[in-house]
C-alpha cells in the first residue's frame, strides 16, 4: 500500500510537472508572438514615416529646382553690373536660404540602406525620428552592408532599444545634445557598434550602472543596463564596454 501511494504521488507530480511545463512553453510562445507582432506593427509605422519624410524632401527639392533658373539669372545680372558687394551679399543670403530649404533629414541616415535586417532598420528609424522630435543632433554611419548579426533578433532589438533610449534621455538633458552611432562589419564577420552620447553629468562609477535597481534618476527602475548585462552573460560572442570621458558616454558593442 505504501509503494502504491508513493507511485501514485510520483505519477501525480510528473503529470503536474508536464502540465506546468506545457503551460510555460505555451505562455512563452504566446508572449514571443505578441512581441513579434508588435515589432512588425512598429516596423510598418516607421517605414510609413520614413516614406512620408522622403516625399516631403523630394517635393521641397522640386520646388527649389523650379526657382533655380531665376536665382541664377539674378546672380548673372549682378555680375554684369559689376556689383561685387551686392553679389557677395546675395550669395550669402542664397546660402542661408538653400541650407534652410534643402535641409534633408535623410542625409543623417542615408546609410540606413546598409542595414539589411528589417527589424533593426525599423528600430533605428524610430529612434532617429525620436531624436529629431527631441531636437537632438545625431550622426549615423554604416558604410558596409550588415546582412546578419549573430544574435537572436529579439535580443538585438532589446539591446539596441535600451542603449538608444538611455542615450536619447541622457543627450536630451545635456547642453550639447549630440548622439553618434557607428556600425561596422569587419572582414572576419565581426560586427562593431559604437554609440556615443553627450551627458549632463559625468558617470563616476560605470560598473555600478549595470547593477539591478541602480539608477541615477528618480522614479526609474534601474533595470535597463542590468538587462544589457544579462544579455552579455547569455551570449559568449557578445562583448560590451562602457566608458565615460569629458561629458560623453560611449558604449562599444562587439559581436563575433
Amino acid at each position: 500500500m505504501f509503494d502504491t501511494f508513493i507511485n501514485g504521488v510520483l505519477i501525480f507530480v510528473i503529470i503536474e510537472f508536464l502540465i506546468m511545463l506545457g503551460l510555460f512553453i505555451y505562455l512563452n510562445l504566446r508572449s514571443r508572438q505578441r512581441y513579434e507582432s508588435k515589432l512588425e506593427k512598429q516596423h510598418l509605422d516607421n517605414l510609413q514615416t520614413y516614406t512620408k519624410q522622403l516625399e516631403q524632401n523630394q517635393l521641397k527639392l522640386r520646388k527649389f529646382k523650379h526657382d533655380y533658373k531665376n536665382i541664377l539669372l539674378s546672380i548673372t545680372e549682378l555680375a554684369k553690373e559689376g556689383d561685387n558687394e551686392g553679389l557677395i551679399l546675395y550669395l550669402s543670403k542664397l546660402k542661408l536660404y538653400s541650407d534652410s530649404e534643402l535641409q534633408q533629414h535623410t542625409d543623417d541616415y542615408q546609410d540606413i540602406q546598409n542595414i539589411k535586417d528589417t527589424h533593426v532598420k525599423s528600430l533605428l528609424l524610430n529612434k532617429f525620428f525620436t531624436m529629431e522630435q527631441s531636437q537632438i543632433h545625431y550622426h549615423f554611419e554604416c558604410k558596409t552592408p550588415i546582412n546578419q548579426i549573430n544574435l537572436n533578433i529579439i535580443d538585438i532589438v532589446r539591446l539596441l532599444s535600451i542603449l538608444l533610449d538611455n542615450a536619447i534621455e541622457e543627450a536630451g538633458e545635456s547642453s550639447e545634445k549630440n548622439i553618434d552611432i557607428l556600425i561596422y562589419k569587419n572582414v572576419d564577420n565581426t560586427t562593431e557598434i559604437t554609440l556615443t552620447n553627450t551627458v549632463a553629468h559625468s558617470a563616476s562609477n560605470i560598473n555600478q550602472l549595470t547593477k539591478i535597481g541602480f539608477s541615477s534618476k528618480s522614479n526609474h527602475s534601474g533595470l535597463g543596463l542590468s538587462i544589457v548585462e544579462d544579455l552579455k552573460q547569455k551570449y559568449p560572442n557578445l562583448f560590451i564596454h562602457f566608458s565615460s570621458n569629458n561629458y560623453q558616454f560611449t558604449t562599444q558593442i562587439i559581436i563575433n
